[in-house]
């Protein structure tokens, strides 16, 4: 359920920008502030844990990307060995609830976000899409755990902004995961145990050419074992499996690789009797069903040719949810069923060269078809609504740039032109623009770009009652500027940025009299049925990121600090600004942490660690709570009432504050390497606000918290 709140309005905190001029243009004279490569600045530097295989490093599409190594998603707290909940570290990033890895990036919606697979763009590849959400329905953009196992990845990247010519389809940020190859050279074992679930991995050389490798991983969830062995979570079951796999194959003249991935998760919740427990909130009056299917497959290559590389690749994905809502006794009140999925068909083509002795052409295109569908039956009480909603369309992006390095200047020029089919065929030019200017100890770099996305969730929304192949594409306006420099051992940068949404889709949510209140897509996460999306407004969303990293793990402590102050709003009829719902205000992170090595008494390397995070942010907005107080007899759609948001998202939730410690202990042996890890996420087990409904059953309004403390315990072995 989407929450009805207060109303109030914003005239006393409008900002009135007249024109698309006079909102750039302070953003482009704050574009005249700057940022060192973003991949200098890590969690203690760049390395692998003891005993672990070194891979290749990540090597930037952009100059703006964050890299990771898979080490740090292996060593820092609270990720759970899921990359994404380690991008939620980042400056400028808000993991939206602790239960999933949704993320807000810079104050957009997390369905402005792309997942994408060595290159390739997929669907979401998270188990249990529904988890952290309002109306517990699933979402497009994240889940409970990623189905892509740590052990599979490679180093990799996040981008936020500054996408290359061949990246697209993302108006948030953009995930480049990119999978390991498998050892060439010998065969290799890892088995992971913990509270998250059970992993197995295998890797090593197909024949003897040492050219060919495999890489195979298969999980399955803790919870889920538990369940199967009769224990008790309070009538829930969550339950998922995946299985991984990746091919590699080395020629003279460059790779091809083929990757595979598989997965499904559960989860059943079943109301307690009422004979036997007392009932406190209005989920207890309801069995519910919750299954969530996942399937990617695809292959990559790059080959070198006389002067220049080709490299392309193309990848299938779909992601299917069910959802069924019923009432444990027979009530009138009735049933809710959802289900929606959607499949991806990307492929891309591009073309490198080295022109000259200083410059760089890449020419190619991207084709993108997605297909999906959403609906709705609601059924009993007063009245029985089937809503639902389909798409099929197709995208074609051809593009080129060229680079250039001249003195300290790097200068990298390019246009995408995406061409969207549909009965809106539209067409979206897409320039990109950065420049860098690198010193001895800074760097600056300005970017500016135009991105264009497909509103699918609010597409599906705008479109029940028939197909939804008019679902529309926005094109998002982005400039950022950012300044590096080292301070001695400390790396430290500044970071302007500035983004504009002039065609944003929008829902009205009607008042009293003449006004109404502009509910822009930028607010929407999952698809509730209260809001239909008919109407377009402009949205901006604009900020400062402040960061600094040092020390090394080789060396002793090393911490990475950040600080976010940014606004997210949408424009209303008067011309007047409203903040949205990811409009938190402020983002702080300060990770800390450090190893100690030595030896056993066999004389084996021994190394204990520690690492603790901490994250605080302004919260999550919302509206009113109902205004009418529903009978628990009545509709089941009073049970899904959402939130009153007629004078706008007026309420907070409050600043969010978080410790996350990770413990652990690795020893090398000559065959195996162990590590015995604890994390302890909110280990002072501090109360944050989630949200707050009207609970038909308590006829008043409810919290829901997000998670206490929550301990993971983990036990990892290689052997080599």
């Amino acid at each position: 359920m989407i929450m009805k709140q207060n109303q109030t309005k914003w005239s006393d905190k409008k900002v009135r920008l007249s024109s698309w001029a006079g909102y750039f243009l302070p953003l482009l004279l704050s574009t005249l502030t700057p940022l060192l490569a973003q991949d200098t600045l890590s969690f203690g530097g760049i390395y692998d844990l003891p005993g672990a295989e070194v891979r290749a490093s990540y090597t930037p599409v952009s100059p703006l990307a964050q890299s990771f190594t898979i080490e740090e998603v292996y060593r820092l707290p609270g990720t759970f060995y899921d990359p994404a909940r380690l991008v939620a570290l980042l400056p400028g990033v808000v993991q939206t609830n602790d239960q999933a890895n949704h993320l807000s990036v810079r104050g957009n919606t997390p369905n402005a976000n792309l997942w994408r697979l060595n290159g390739l763009a997929i669907v979401n590849p998270n188990h249990t899409a529904n988890a952290g959400t309002f109306y517990d329905f699933p979402t497009l953009s994240g889940g409970g755990v990623n189905a892509i196992s740590a052990q599979m990845l490679g180093n990799s990247g996040f981008l936020a902004g500054g996408l290359p010519v061949e990246y697209g389809f993302a108006t948030g940020g953009t995930f480049d995961l990119r999978l390991r190859p498998g050892s060439k050279t010998r065969r290799k074992y890892q088995a992971q145990a913990g509270f998250i679930g059970f992993d197995l991995m295998a890797e090593g050389p197909i024949g003897d050419s040492g050219k060919t490798s495999y890489l195979v991983n298969g999980r399955y969830s803790f919870t889920g074992l538990l369940a199967d062995m009769g224990v008790d979570f309070g009538g829930e079951e969550i339950r998922f499996y995946d299985i991984n796999a990746h091919l590699d194959h080395t020629t003279e003249k460059g790779r091809i690789g083929a990757f595979a991935i598989f997965g499904n998760s559960t989860n059943d919740f079943l109301a307690p009797d009422p004979a036997e427990s007392e009932i406190t909130e209005q989920k207890e009056l309801f069995d519910i069903e919750f299954s969530n299917d996942l399937a990617v497959m695809g292959f990559d290559f790059d080959r070198q040719i006389g002067g220049g590389t080709l490299s392309g690749g193309y990848a299938f994905s779909d992601i299917s949810a069910f959802r069924d809502q019923y009432f444990r006794m027979n009530s009138p009140a009735g049933r809710a069923v959802q289900t929606n999925n959607l499949s991806r068909n990307n492929a891309n083509l591009k073309w490198r060269e080295t022109i000259g002795r200083n410059g760089e052409l890449t020419i190619g295109a991207e084709y993108l078809r997605e297909t999906g569908g959403i609906s709705y039956v609601f059924e009993g009480g007063s009245r029985d609504i089937f809503q639902n909603g389909g798409v099929t369309a197709d995208a074609v992006s051809p593009f080129v740039s060229y680079k250039m390095v001249t003195g300290p200047y790097a200068l990298e020029g390019g246009l995408r032109y995406s061409f969207y089919s549909a009965s809106t065929n539209k067409s979206i030019a897409e320039p990109r623009l950065r420049i860098t200017r690198r010193g001895d100890v800074a760097q600056v770099t300005l970017a500016a770009e135009i991105n264009s996305q497909r509103s699918l969730a609010a597409g599906y929304t705008s479109s029940f009652g028939g197909e939804a192949s008019n679902v529309p594409a926005v094109a998002t306006q982005q400039v950022s500027l950012a300044y590096g420099r080292s301070l001695g051992k400390l790396n430290t940068r500044i970071t302007l940025f500035g983004q504009r949404t002039p065609e944003e889709l929008a829902a009205s949510a009607l008042a009293f009299g003449p006004e109404e209140f502009l509910v822009s897509a930028n607010n929407l996460l999952e698809i509730g049925p209260d809001l239909t999306f008919d109407k377009t407004t402009t949205t901006r969303r604009y900020g400062v990121e402040l960061e600094a990293g040092g020390g090394r793990k080789s060396e002793g402590w090393y911490y990475r600090g950040n600080l976010t102050l940014l606004r997210a709003e949408t424009e209303q009829l008067d011309g007047s600004w409203s903040k949205d719902r990811y409009s938190s205000d402020f983002i702080t992170k300060l990770t800390v942490g450090r190893e100690w090595e030595g030896q056993d008494k066999k004389e084996r390397v021994r190394t204990y660690g520690l690492n603790l995070a901490l994250i605080a942010y302004g919260g999550e907005r919302y509206g009113e709570t109902p205004l009418f107080e529903p009978s628990p007899t009545d509709d089941i759609l009073l049970y899904f009432a959402g939130q009153d948001l007629r004078n706008g998202f007026i309420n907070s939730t409050g600043t969010y504050f978080r410790p996350d410690l990770r413990l652990y202990k690795t020893k090398i042996r000559p065959k195996t390497t162990t590590t015995l890890a604890l994390d302890l996420q909110n280990v002072a087990g501090i109360e944050n606000l989630a949200n707050v409904y009207y609970d038909a059953f308590l006829e008043q309004p409810n919290e829901r918290y997000q998670l206490g403390l929550i301990p993971v315990l983990s036990y990892r072995v290689v052997w080599r």
